[in-house]
């Protein structure tokens, strides 16, 4: 099953952030990703292949003032995907997903201001089309009612959750469930000075769920920022699996591994130059992934536990 990720990551350079994004990246078959809060004025091709690959294109909406910035990123190889709007608030673009036709996806980083998000709802409203299915996600910085919060200020039904909410009405876009954590933000304070809010979310309209009738989101372990990342799944497995061996950097810190390179490769080969080294190489790789995999077993369980602790806590 293939997703689409959402996270605001509070700096997509920290080093913490991007190695956590890799992994979820991997582990949940993700073919777009939607980062806010970049922090960053610009970014480059290293930096991309840097947090998810060569296969990766992207488009980047640079921070405004001293926070902001959206990213949105999508493997090629998978999806198509054309950026038809922008602002420091939302990237909207078209998303065509081979099996499932054309989606409108939009990623929000909705201002702190109630009164800045104005422009939100107006630019959101513009560019709405009920027949295409389309999604919105992102960090809205909105809590919708009192048990989407826990600690702080006691929640009114101010004008920030009345636009939201008149928002969602007017256009015909819905919440879904979510499997996870019930908030997705917490100041990490302790004591009674902690606070949970759910800020990110996202809302789907009536042509995505008729599409999608199990739709649900899946909130996945707050790493690496005071956020959580939002896994959007879809039905179809969209994102055809890598037939491809790659040589693992962590295999150099494992002395068996030089053994079995060594064994592998001394092995007689006939043919000319380029056919022997081909046969090397092959043949060194494959007894190198399926060691490995043996090998990391436990420690694959062991990471699995410990985003379970991760998730308890």
């Amino acid at each position: 099953m293939s997703s689409l990720l959402f996270w605001n990551c509070r700096g997509v350079r920290k080093k913490e952030a991007a190695l956590y994004l890799k992994e979820v990246v991997r582990d949940q078959d993700i073919f777009f990703v939607g980062p806010m809060e970049t922090n960053m004025t610009g970014i480059d091709r290293k930096d991309v292949d840097g947090l998810t690959g060569k296969d990766w294109q992207y488009f980047h909406f640079p921070v405004v003032g001293l926070s902001g910035g959206i990213l949105v990123l999508w493997n090629k190889k998978v999806v198509t995907f054309v950026v038809k709007e922008t602002s420091s608030q939302i990237i909207v673009g078209g998303l065509f997903i081979p099996n499932l036709g054309l989606w409108k996806v939009v990623t929000v980083y909705g201002r702190r201001c109630c009164k800045e998000r104005e422009s939100l709802w107006s630019q959101l409203g513009s560019c709405m089309e009920n027949y295409i299915p389309s999604i919105i996600c992102g960090d809205f910085n909105c809590v919708l009612n009192k048990e989407e919060k826990r600690g702080g200020k006691r929640f009114l039904f101010s004008k920030g959750p009345r636009d939201m909410k008149c928002f969602m009405m007017n256009f015909d876009f819905n919440y879904v469930g979510n499997i996870g954590p019930r908030f997705t933000w917490c100041n990490n304070k302790e004591g009674a000075s902690q606070i949970w809010e759910r800020l990110d979310r996202c809302i789907l309209n009536s042509a995505t769920l008729q599409k999608l009738p199990v739709a649900v989101t899946r909130h996945l372990a707050r790493v690496a920022s005071d956020h959580i990342p939002i896994a959007f799944k879809i039905d179809e497995k969209v994102c055809p699996k890598s037939k491809t061996i790659k040589f693992e950097d962590t295999s150099r810190s494992y002395p068996a591994a030089k053994s079995i390179v060594y064994h592998s490769w001394k092995k007689n080969d006939f043919g000319d130059e380029v056919m022997i080294l081909q046969r090397k190489i092959s043949r060194t790789l494959k007894a190198l992934f399926f060691w490995s995999r043996n090998k990391c077993k436990d420690l694959n369980m062991l990471k699995e536990e410990l985003k379970k602790e991760i998730l308890a806590l």
